[in-house]
């Protein structure tokens, strides 16, 4: 009967990392390439350390014309579920490549290679937020559909 307790505390403990994971928040010093690696990153591991996490930490770093646009949270979380960017979650590797960067706008072509080998690109978006909470902070402004490629990435 003793070792129940034991045991529980045991598991609580090994949990304990995984639950306490938070989302990273925008930040005037995480620069407009870190971004996209955060995103791409959490996206990449969509359900760890909890169900959605991806979308959710992608969706923290949506610039707030873009969740305007996108929003809310649910309908964000729809449309990266839906065809057009599925392929983004749980993808086996991925690449960044910056193609502009000025004061305050940042355009990233992003390859990524999924599980079942599928190669695609997309037009990755950034751009520092004017005003309110988050600004100075890069935010992402835009991604576009995947352009799927057959041999190259």
């Amino acid at each position: 009967m003793d070792r129940l307790p034991l045991t529980f505390l045991i598991i609580a403990l090994l949990a304990l990392p995984a639950m306490a994971k938070e989302l990273v928040t925008p930040n005037i010093s995480i620069p407009p390439e870190r971004v996209v690696e955060i995103q791409l990153r959490a996206l990449q591991q969509n359900d760890n350390p909890w169900r959605g996490f991806g979308i959710a930490q992608t969706w923290a770093f949506a610039h707030p014309n873009n969740k305007r646009m996108t929003g809310p949270i649910e309908r964000f979380s729809a449309m990266i579920n839906g065809p057009h960017y599925q392929m983004m979650l749980n993808h086996r590797e991925h690449t960044i490549t910056s193609v502009i960067l000025t004061e305050n706008y940042a355009l990233f072509d992003v390859f990524i290679i999924t599980d079942s080998e599928v190669k695609a690109s997309f037009k990755w978006e950034v751009s520092k937020v004017i005003s309110g909470n988050f600004q100075g902070c890069w935010m992402t402004t835009a991604v576009s559909p995947p352009i799927q490629a057959k041999d190259s990435v």
